[in-house]
């Protein structure tokens, strides 16, 4: 169809690391995650370091929400890793996982866009 892009179906065997710090009000909100994107491994989303359950949540509601707009036709057979977890004891918060796992599927929508 002319006048319309077609979203990638996969960011292709890449590793990415996001990270942020926000200034908000009297503190700060920060997160950092590592993701390597697999399609010749188990299928689905793997924690390959630890992560509390405090997190795990949030981090995976953002990749598959990310996942669903910017790769709604990711192989059901790829897999994605979570190598690292990186945590501020005072200002990592669920909010900011949600956001830094976002922020990284945006990320590998960027540099698949920028290919094509």
């Amino acid at each position: 169809m002319l006048g319309h892009s077609m979203s990638p179906a996969s960011p292709g065997e890449v590793e990415l690391y996001a990270s942020f710090s926000q200034h908000i009000g009297p503190r700060f909100e920060a997160a950092g995650l590592r993701l390597q994107f697999h399609y010749n491994q188990t299928p689905g989303v793997h924690f390959r370091v630890p992560v509390s359950e405090e997190y795990r949540a949030a981090i995976l509601r953002g990749i598959e929400e990310g996942m669903a707009a910017r790769f709604p036709e990711f192989p059901a057979t790829g897999s994605i890793w979570i190598t690292e977890v990186t945590v501020h004891e005072v200002d990592s918060s669920q909010r900011a996982f949600y956001r830094v796992a976002r922020s990284i599927i945006e990320q590998a929508y960027a540099l698949t866009t920028q290919m094509a």
